[in-house]
């Protein structure tokens, strides 16, 4: 039965391959808009900018060589989806740190449309938090599909196929609660008579150049979320469906067989 397994996981790897390879994480980005620099102002702040940036550049390190691995079937699907999700995770966790210290060099400064750049900081916070709740929500999905067909051969407990099912769960509200808080930020900037004719949303959501705000007005609502840049192959529904088989996400078991070197 070994021996089986040893020469089918290459194949299996091959196929999860050919699903993962379209998964791209997705970069921290650059607050927006544009807040002018204090250089002895939000000294704590800054400190964790540089914290975070450390532990997202440790969350990218590991990502690549579980990449690597993977891509030379020598870690599994799962391991990939577990590096993804952390890097993700950090990801959020940086850009958090951005915008909370533009947010506070923006309280410190003059600027006499202060209080529209500083809802326009959240709600682009939002939006760049939003495709990466996506991609959480998409490996979360992914994770329950393989629990799901390894406790059809009764390779996990029932008990794992449960953490799994809520894990995606809850990564679907978390992303629901952030589209939630997105709704509300548009509704405070259009409720903001100084602010109607504010470019109040990020001109290219993932640029990494800091556009500067121009008179050409963004009427806020009017803009569309950023789509992820990994194509997802299901949509997930609100309770999750324990009977059909997904067919897109593929992993082999960690649980029979070491992965092959």
């Amino acid at each position: 039965m070994r021996t089986l397994l040893r020469i089918l996981l290459p194949v299996v790897a091959v196929v999860a391959a050919a699903t993962v390879a379209l998964a791209a994480p997705v970069p921290p980005t650059t607050p927006y808009p544009q807040v002018p620099p204090n250089a002895g102002a939000c000294l704590v702040e800054k400190m964790e900018v540089d914290k975070q940036q450390l532990l997202h550049d440790q969350a990218k390190r590991h990502y690549d060589r579980i990449k690597a691995l993977f891509d030379r079937n020598a870690a599994s699907a799962s391991e990939l989806r577990a590096a993804e999700k952390a890097l993700h995770q950090a990801a959020i966790a940086l850009n958090n740190a951005k915008y909370a210290e533009a947010a506070c060099r923006n309280g410190l400064g003059n600027d006499p449309k202060k209080e529209c750049v500083s809802l326009s900081l959240e709600l682009n916070r939002l939006l760049d938090e939003l495709a990466l709740r996506q991609e959480l929500e998409r490996l979360a999905k992914a994770h329950y599909d393989a629990m799901l067909r390894l406790a059809d051969s009764g390779a996990v407990s029932r008990e794992e196929l449960d953490r799994a099912k809520t894990a995606w769960e809850v990564a679907q509200l978390e992303r629901q609660q952030v589209e939630q808080r997105i709704a509300d930020a548009k509704k405070q900037l259009a409720d903001k008579p100084g602010c109607k004719d504010y470019p109040s949303i990020r001109p290219t959501p993932t640029s990494t150049t800091i556009p500067t705000p121009t008179a050409t007005p963004t009427t806020p609502g009017s803009t569309t979320y950023p789509t992820s840049t990994v194509p997802t192959s299901t949509t997930p529904s609100t309770t999750p469906n324990t009977t059909e088989h997904p067919t897109t996400t593929t992993a082999f078991p960690t649980t029979t067989a070491p992965p092959v070197g």
